[in-house]
């Protein structure tokens, strides 16, 4: 009777952590809340280090512009992915398509660099760069 008890208690055990080793993963996930939060951080934060940051929110990502890393790589332009909506001021909550100095019809292209995007507006291309927590 002890044994069939302890196989009970040890199967309960482990379907209870399993459930939980499931929700933990699920919030790790991006795009969710949780440990994606950490890794990137959210526009207060970079503007609280910089009240004039140029940057935009794309797919849930702060791309930041005028940083010397970007000045010397070599990117490409690829095909157009959307455009910015709005421009943000304060006291509107900062969402995605939104941006700090561009304005609504500026066009964001992808390019062959990873977490880099270009902005074009009148002619004129911007680089920018997801940004990653320091």
């Amino acid at each position: 009777m002890i044994m069939k008890f302890r196989l009970l208690l040890l199967l309960l055990l482990s379907v209870a952590l399993t459930a939980c080793s499931t929700i933990q993963s699920q919030e790790k996930s991006p795009g969710t809340q949780g440990i994606h939060n950490k890794a990137y951080p959210d526009v207060e934060q970079i503007l609280k280090k910089d009240a004039d940051a140029d940057i935009f929110q794309w797919k849930k990502r702060i791309y930041k512009t005028n940083l010397k890393s970007l000045e010397s790589l070599n990117v490409t332009k690829e095909k157009q992915i959307g455009t910015i909506e709005a421009t943000f001021e304060d006291g509107d909550e900062f969402i995605d398509n939104m941006a700090t100095k561009l304005p609504a019809g500026t066009a964001i292209y992808s390019t062959d660099k990873e977490n880099i995007l270009i902005a074009e507006h009148n002619g004129e291309n911007k680089r920018y760069l997801a940004m990653i927590e320091d």
